[in-house]
């Protein structure tokens, strides 16, 4: 038979206690997962978009100098210190320059054989 208090709500027993300790225990490492696999995700959409920039800026420092060796050292230099192994490389196309920029995403937890590598290329008319 179960015990109510005064209010009519169910007292609870000895057998109970802990419960909701247990139900956080259980449920941290799927929550720590979720949301360090939300930071990842923003990590990889943020590494995009600064190759993106970068690959833009070597193409348009290559298009006004009219020299496509010029394209590593500009998109390098837009690229953030946390880029991982970049390559940048400037060919000459048709009536302008092209630069392609390869990145390799930063991993939030070291040694989990995840290989992201992103690359852009971007092509500007020559003037």
């Amino acid at each position: 038979m179960s015990r109510t208090a005064a209010g009519g709500r169910p007292v609870r027993g000895a057998r109970d206690a802990g419960t909701a300790a247990v139900e956080f225990a259980a449920v941290l490492p799927i929550a720590g997962v979720g949301i360090l696999l939300c930071l990842q995700a923003l990590v990889a959409v943020v590494s995009v978009e600064r190759v993106q920039n970068a690959a833009r800026t070597g193409a348009r420092v290559a298009a006004q100098r009219q020299d496509p060796g010029a394209c590593p050292a500009a998109a390098r230099g837009a690229l953030p210190g946390w880029a991982r192994e970049p390559r940048a490389v400037g060919t000459a196309a048709g009536d302008g320059v092209s630069c392609e920029v390869t990145v390799r995403t930063p991993l939030l937890v070291p040694g989990v054989p995840l290989d992201l590598e992103f690359t852009r290329t971007v092509h500007m008319p020559g003037g």
